[in-house]
């Protein structure tokens, strides 16, 4: 059951101009040691919060994660391998955090076949702000996710099974691409 929250500190840990891929960089790492490191039989139950954890009493001093990145953010942990997310909030938080969670895995459903049989394709954090892909493989097919922290439109060439893949950038979605190999 990795942790995966918003403690207010990460922002000071980077020096990266995009504020999201500090929080993302940072809980992505975490995220990506636990799909990494667990056994496939091993289910992977993540805690995950939204809002700003205060540890350092600096929560009001840092720039929120966004929204929208960090749901991208629990898009790659289930595309890494992560089971299931376990949500803890006080109650004045649980209407957003609970809204924010519910939309991916309402969105998740269409892709539960590969949420349940596929295995994860990376592991791999850039270590700066760059397109991050994430992926499930399952036969010869691949669910990715694609999300990105700078202004390319390329491709984002990814090798899967001695074979090279093209990950298109589209914002805000999966990808199910088939590939032979």
């Amino acid at each position: 059951m990795p942790v995966v929250y918003t403690w207010d500190a990460i922002p000071t840990w980077y020096d990266f101009d995009n504020i999201d891929y500090r929080w993302f960089y940072n809980m992505l790492l975490v995220g990506s040691n636990a799909g990494k490191h667990t056994p496939p039989e091993v289910p992977i139950v993540t805690f995950v919060h939204w809002h700003t954890v205060e540890v350092t009493q600096k929560a009001g001093s840092v720039k929120q994660f966004s929204q929208d990145k960090y749901q991208e953010l629990l898009w790659h942990l289930l595309l890494r391998g992560h089971n299931g997310l376990f949500m803890w909030c006080p109650q004045t938080e649980v209407g957003i955090e609970t809204r924010l969670v519910h939309q991916v895995y309402g969105a998740s459903l269409q892709y539960r076949e590969f949420l349940e049989h596929g295995e994860p394709i990376m592991f791999d954090v850039p270590s700066q702000p760059s397109p991050v892909v994430s992926g499930l493989k399952l036969g010869n097919r691949l669910l990715l996710r694609r999300t990105d922290f700078d202004d390319r439109e390329t491709t984002v060439p990814l090798r899967v099974s001695g074979i090279t893949v093209e990950v298109k950038r589209i914002e805000g979605e999966c990808q199910i691409v088939s590939f032979s190999g």
